[in-house]
């Protein structure tokens, strides 16, 4: 059995095979839930051959799916870009009591 490095060093990523941080918790969810839909599909009597062809054909577009997401975003890029979406691109007021008091003066001096 082969024996692989998990961790290259202090201070360093945790990184698999070039997966880094986060990545390597969906691949694991992905294979996961591959096989799960595996034993699902098979226990529904669906055919053997049906099923492997469905399985493979899931467990590598996931695959291949989290080493693109893997590539574009790096360690911690998909947590960035999910707080990018869900941060607002424009802040309104609709109130002008915000600007209504900007020139007085709340020290109380003259």
């Amino acid at each position: 059995m082969p024996a692989y490095d998990l961790n290259r060093g202090i201070n360093k990523p945790v990184e698999f095979k070039g997966l880094v941080g986060s990545n390597i918790y969906f691949l694991v969810a992905g294979i996961g839930l591959t096989f799960v839909l595996f034993v699902a599909m098979y226990l529904a009597g669906v055919p053997l051959v049906i099923t492997m062809l469905v399985t493979f054909a899931v467990g590598g577009g996931m695959w291949a799916g989290v080493f693109a997401l893997n590539r574009k975003y790096g360690e911690h890029g998909l947590m960035k870009a999910s707080a990018r979406r869900s941060s607002p691109k424009f802040i309104t007021n609709r109130q002008s009591r915000l600007f209504q008091h900007l020139n007085e003066d709340r020290t109380g001096r003259a």
